[in-house]
C-alpha cells in the first residue's frame, strides 16, 4: 500500500483504506454484471461474485478491516433480478463470516427509492459518496469515473488523490475506464493537482500530479 493523504492507504486492490478506523472503501463492484448482460441478449459465464471475493480475500490479507463501505454501484443494473439479488446475500454472508461489516452507498446503478441505501457516509472527516453528482463535503471519497492510466498499449485502473480527494477505480475490471487526461475528465482534478497512483499486479506506483503526468504523456 501506499500513503494517501490523512492517514488513507491506497491498496492495490482499488481500496481506500484508512487503519485506525478499520475501514476500506472501494467502489463500482457492479455485482450482477453477466446477468444484466443476460437479459439484453448476451451469454456471459457467471463471474463477478467470485472476481470480487477474490479480490476482497487478498485486500482482508493486507490489512485487518471491520468495514467495508461500497462508495456506489454495488451492483449493476436496478431492474430487479434474482440472481444479482442472490449475489449480494452471498457478498454480505461472506463478509459477516469474516467480522466485517457491509455499508453501500448510493450510486446511479444502484437501486433508488424508500429501501435504497444513503447517498453518503462519514469515515474519520471524509464524506463518501458516488461522485455522479457534485459532493458538497470539505474532503471526498468517490468513485463512478473508473480511472485508468494507459500507456504503451496497456491500461491500467487508477487513483486519483489529493489533500483533500481520494477518487477510486473501479473494483470490476468489467467497467470502462475513463483514461487519465481524457476531455472527459473533470477539470478541476487538474486544477488541484491530484497525484496518479496505478499499478498491474500487487503493486501501485506513484505516477506524480496530472498536470506533469499529462505533459509526460503528450510529448
Amino acid at each position: 500500500m501506499i500513503d494517501g493523504p490523512d492517514g488513507w492507504k491506497l491498496a492495490p486492490e482499488g481500496a481506500a483504506v484508512h487503519l485506525a478506523e478499520r475501514t476500506a472503501v472501494i467502489a463500482d463492484v457492479h455485482l450482477g454484471y453477466e446477468w444484466a448482460r443476460a437479459a439484453g441478449g448476451d451469454s456471459l459465464p457467471a463471474h463477478s461474485l467470485a472476481e470480487t471475493l477474490a479480490r476482497l480475500t487478498t485486500l482482508l490479507a493486507r490489512a485487518p478491516i471491520a468495514r467495508l463501505v461500497v462508495a456506489g454501484d454495488l451492483v449493476e443494473s436496478a431492474a430487479p433480478c434474482r440472481r444479482t439479488a442472490a449475489d449480494v446475500r452471498s457478498l454480505f454472508e461472506w463478509l459477516g463470516s469474516r467480522g466485517v461489516d457491509l455499508i453501500p452507498v448510493l450510486g446511479n446503478h444502484d437501486p433508488q427509492g424508500a429501501k435504497a441505501p444513503p447517498s453518503t457516509f462519514e469515515v474519520a472527516g471524509w464524506t463518501i459518496a458516488h461522485g455522479h453528482r457534485p459532493i458538497r463535503a470539505a474532503r471526498s471519497i468517490s468513485g463512478h469515473h473508473h480511472p485508468v492510466l494507459r500507456a504503451d498499449g496497456l491500461a491500467a485502473p487508477c487513483f486519483l488523490f489529493g489533500p483533500a480527494t481520494i477518487v477510486l477505480p473501479a473494483f470490476t475490471p468489467n467497467a470502462a475506464g475513463l483514461p487519465v487526461g481524457s476531455p472527459g475528465m473533470p477539470a478541476r482534478w487538474i486544477e488541484d493537482g491530484l497525484r496518479c497512483a496505478a499499478g498491474l499486479g500487487g503493486e501501485l506506483l506513484d505516477f506524480g500530479p496530472l498536470p506533469e503526468l499529462i505533459q509526460a504523456f503528450s510529448v
